[in-house]
């Protein structure tokens, strides 16, 4: 048991200068300059692989520029039937107010003849002569 636990120990004590060690090498890449970290590429790909990003950014601002025609002739639509609804509703809305005029005039001369007759009635209920 006693061979153990001083392995243990001594496993525990070199912990630390073997994390050092394991360390290092990351510390001095990581303080190196930035040309010395990677490892150089060709112009050639470079100039490959940005042309194909670059190819890859337009072809998706072309896709963008589909979607906002589509989305703007959606808007158009839906504003002119917009305009039509209120197009409608405003005529809509003079018949109304047609009407409305002709009834109050229609009510008027209604209760003007109501009142002729409930006078005239009230008259003769009195003993008045009719008509």
């Amino acid at each position: 048991m006693r061979a153990i636990h001083t392995r243990t120990v001594g496993v525990v004590r070199a912990m630390p200068a073997l994390l050092t060690l394991m360390t290092l090498p990351v510390i001095v890449l990581a303080q190196a300059p930035i040309e010395d970290r990677g490892v150089r590429r060709d112009p050639y790909v470079e100039a490959q692989q940005r042309a194909e990003f670059a190819r890859r950014a337009a072809e998706e601002a072309d896709q963008h520029i589909a979607q906002a025609v589509v989305s703007a002739k959606a808007a158009e639509a839906a504003l002119a039937s917009a305009r039509s609804q209120l197009d409608a509703a405003k005529a809509g809305l003079e018949r109304a107010r047609k009407d409305l005029a002709q009834a109050r005039a229609k009510a008027g001369e209604l209760h003007r003849t109501y009142e002729r007759e409930a006078t005239e009635f009230e008259r003769v209920r009195r003993g008045g002569s009719a008509r």
